[in-house]
């Protein structure tokens, strides 16, 4: 969380490419920032991280 806070005002130096991954179908996430869609986040829905999504428990529902 800390280096997000550090590098917000980066963007172009530096990308993050984080996916996460369950058994079941459907359960998975890619969290994309300062970069553009890779991987899963261009077979898919891209959706902001905010709210209920703010946390993996929460987007993942887990």
């Amino acid at each position: 969380m800390g280096f997000n806070k550090r590098m917000a005002r980066s963007r172009g130096d530096v990308g993050i490419w984080h996916e996460t991954y369950k058994i079941a179908a459907g359960q998975y996430e890619a969290i994309y920032s300062g970069m553009p869609a890779r991987g899963l986040g261009k077979v898919s829905q891209l959706l902001s991280a905010e709210g209920a999504r703010d946390t993996a428990r929460g987007r993942i529902g887990a």
